[in-house]
């Protein structure tokens, strides 16, 4: 999918109406699309619960030499979500796009890649700085994808009803998480497996949207 493809996509998987902006996590970095939707936030425009939920519009462009079952070029956009409102997200997605396009067969866009010190590529100074991919868990019915297949291309409809043509036949575009973990939550990960920290968050109700959170004891 080009962009415009990918946003008719996105724009019908978040909870509202995208605003979309371009972030570059560092001088010689590659420019990521991203788009936002805050939520929420309460009838006088007050932060309250407000989180903003983010996801890219261009990273699907990065090769990653993935393939599905059936051979399929398989590409990845990305998603995150934080608490409050703001640029965070998006910029935390940039540095992820970044990390991976550096050198995506060890920073592969897959679930269970860890993206260590992330949250120092970003202006505002967050706990949890450490990131790990994830198969998103937002949507209830599962792992949204396109899957285009036909010679000509798959075609498919926006929220206006307008057509869009898809392009790159075989290609399989899906969504990864990203979620960002603190000091201790990335040692325990990294030394225990991921088992281990979703035992922790769970049994600690630990908002992984937080990533100003304070570390608790593991």
């Amino acid at each position: 999918m080009d962009q415009k493809e990918t946003l008719a996509w996105i724009a019908d998987l978040l909870p509202g109406s995208p605003q979309v902006k371009t972030y570059t996590a560092g001088q010689s970095a590659l420019p990521v699309n991203v788009a936002t939707v805050v939520v929420g936030s309460d009838v006088e425009g007050h932060e309250g619960n407000a989180e903003t939920v983010a996801m890219t519009l261009n990273a699907s462009q990065i090769d990653p030499q993935l393939e599905t079952e059936d051979g399929s070029d398989l590409r990845v956009e990305l998603l995150t979500i934080t608490t409050g409102k703001g640029s965070t997200a998006a910029e935390l997605l940039a540095a992820a796009v970044t990390t991976i396009a550096q050198n995506p067969h060890v920073h592969s866009p897959q679930p269970g890649t860890f993206l260590p010190n992330l949250g120092d590529h970003i202006q505002q100074k967050i706990t949890a700085k450490h990131g790990l991919l994830l198969a998103p868990y937002v949507w209830e019915e599962g792992v949204p994808h396109v899957h285009e297949v036909a010679s000509s291309g798959k075609r498919g409809k926006n929220k206006t009803g307008e057509h869009i043509e898809f392009t790159h036949p075989g290609r399989l575009t899906v969504p990864a998480q990203l979620v960002m973990l603190t000091d201790a939550e990335f040692e325990l990960a990294t030394t225990s497996g991921l088992n281990a920290v979703q035992e922790h968050i769970a049994k600690k109700g630990v908002n992984l949207n937080d990533v100003w959170r304070v570390s608790g004891e593991l």
